[in-house]
C-alpha cells in the first residue's frame, strides 16, 4: 500500500508535467535564535534592512489564497526560524483553514504553550526538526546556544505524545562530524526517521565568515558509512550493483540536461522579502508574486526555468548515475548553470570508490 509520501511524490511529478504549482514553500523570516556555522539564510534585523522587509500576515495569506486557487495543495513553512514571528500562530491557523497540507521546518526550540495549544487543535501534517548534536555542548559549539538542546528534546517528546509526525534532519560539518553515529542513535532510540546531509551549499544568500563544510572526499565517504550503519551491508551491495545500470541517453542533450527536479515545474519557494524562486538554493531566476500576482509570477518563473541547461560535459560522464548534481548545486558552486561543480565531482568520486571498497571488504569478511 502506498504511503502518503509516495502519493505526494507521484502527484508532484504528474503536476510537474502539467505545470501546476502543487507544492509551495513560504520562508516567513530569515531571523533565528540559533547561529549555526553553515546557515545559508539567517540574518539579523540590521542585515535585513537594506535587503527588504518581512511580508505581513495579510500578505502571506493573500498569496496563499492565490496559490491554492492555482493548484497548491502542499505548503512547507520555513525560515530562519518561523516560530520566532509574533504572528506565527495567526498565520498558521489561517493557512490551515484554507485546507492546505502544512509541514514545517523548525529547530524545535520555541514550541511555546500557544503553539502547542494550536497544534493540538490543528496539527501539522509533518514537523521537520533539525538536530545539530546530542548534548548541550554540541549546540554551544555549532549553534552558539547550549540551552537549545534541552528545548529540542522536550519539543520532540511533546510532538510524539501528540501523534504528530516528526522527521529529524541533520547537517554534518567538521564541528559535529565525530557525532554522526550518536545523532543516528538519538533518532533510532526515539523511533524517528533521520535525513543526514553531508553536502553544504555555499552560503550564496548571505555573507558568512564562519561558514564551514566537509571536504568533498570526507562527505562522500560519510554517505557510505551512514548507509551501512542505517541500512546494512545488503543495501550497499544493491547500490553498487545499481551503479552498473546505464542511464538512458538522448541525442537531444548535446547542450546539457534541463532541470530534472520539481523546482520551477510543480514547486516554488517564496523568500521572506517577497522573491519567488524555483528552490531555496537558487537566487535566480526570480519573480515578484506580491507585486504581479501569483499566477502571473508562476507562469513567468516556468518560462524562465525552461531554457536552463546544465554542464554539457556532465551528460556523458560515466559517474553520472550516482552524482547529486543539480541546477542549484551547479549555480551555487560555479555561479552559472552550465558550469562544472568540481566539489560535487570529487564528492561523487569518493562516494563511488568508498562504496566499492566497503562492499569488497564486507564480501571478504563473509568469505573468510
Amino acid at each position: 500500500m502506498s504511503t502518503c509520501s509516495d502519493i505526494r511524490r507521484t502527484l508532484c511529478r504528474k503536476c510537474a508535467g502539467l505545470g501546476i504549482p502543487v507544492s509551495g514553500i513560504f520562508e516567513l523570516t530569515p531571523r533565528c535564535n540559533l547561529q549555526c556555522r553553515m546557515c545559508y539564510v539567517r540574518l539579523s534585523p540590521q542585515q535585513m534592512a537594506p535587503i527588504g522587509r518581512e511580508r505581513t500576515c495579510e500578505e502571506w495569506l493573500e498569496l496563499a489564497r492565490q496559490a491554492r486557487d492555482a493548484g497548491m495543495a502542499f505548503l512547507l513553512i520555513t525560515g530562519g526560524e518561523p516560530t520566532l514571528r509574533q504572528d506565527f500562530c495567526r498565520i498558521y491557523e489561517n493557512l490551515a483553514g484554507m485546507g492546505l497540507s502544512i509541514s514545517l521546518n523548525t529547530n524545535g526550540t520555541m514550541l511555546t504553550p500557544e503553539i502547542r495549544a494550536l497544534w493540538h487543535r490543528l496539527p501539522p501534517a509533518q514537523v521537520n526538526i533539525t538536530l545539530y548534536g546530542t548534548c548541550r555542548e554540541d549546540y554551544a559549539d555549532l549553534c552558539q546556544n547550549p540551552d537549545a538542546f534541552d528545548a529540542v528534546v522536550d519539543g520532540v517528546a511533546w510532538l510524539k505524545s501528540e501523534g504528530i509526525l516528526v522527521h529529524l534532519n541533520t547537517t554534518i560539518v567538521p564541528t559535529n562530524y565525530h557525532k554522526w553515529q550518536e545523532i543516528e542513535a538519538f533518532a533510532r532510540e526515539r523511533g524517528l526517521e533521520l535525513r543526514m546531509t553531508t553536502y553544504c551549499f555555499p552560503p550564496n544568500r548571505r555573507d558568512c565568515s564562519c561558514f564551514e563544510r566537509l571536504e568533498p572526499e570526507v562527505a562522500g565517504e560519510l554517505i557510505v558509512k551512514d548507509t551501512l550503519y542505517r541500512e546494512g551491508a545488503e543495501s550497499l551491495r544493491a547500490k553498487l550493483l545499481d551503479l552498473d545500470t546505464p542511464l538512458p541517453r538522448s541525442c537531444e542533450l548535446d547542450n546539457g540536461e534541463p532541470m530534472q527536479c520539481l523546482a520551477g515545474r510543480s514547486q516554488f519557494w517564496v523568500t521572506w522579502n517577497g522573491d519567488m524562486t524555483p528552490c531555496a538554493m537558487l537566487t535566480t531566476p526570480k519573480v515578484q508574486p506580491f507585486r504581479d500576482g501569483f499566477v502571473n509570477a508562476w507562469e513567468e518563473l516556468r518560462t524562465l526555468c525552461d531554457p536552463i541547461r546544465l554542464c554539457p560535459e556532465c551528460v556523458d560522464c560515466p559517474e553520472q548515475k550516482s552524482c547529486m548534481n543539480c541546477a542549484a548545486v551547479t549555480f551555487a558552486e560555479t555561479g552559472r548553470f552550465d558550469g562544472k561543480p568540481e566539489y560535487m565531482c570529487r564528492l561523487n568520486r569518493a562516494y563511488r570508490e568508498t562504496l566499492k571498497k566497503t562492499v569488497e571488504a564486507l564480501d571478504n569478511i563473509t568469505v573468510n
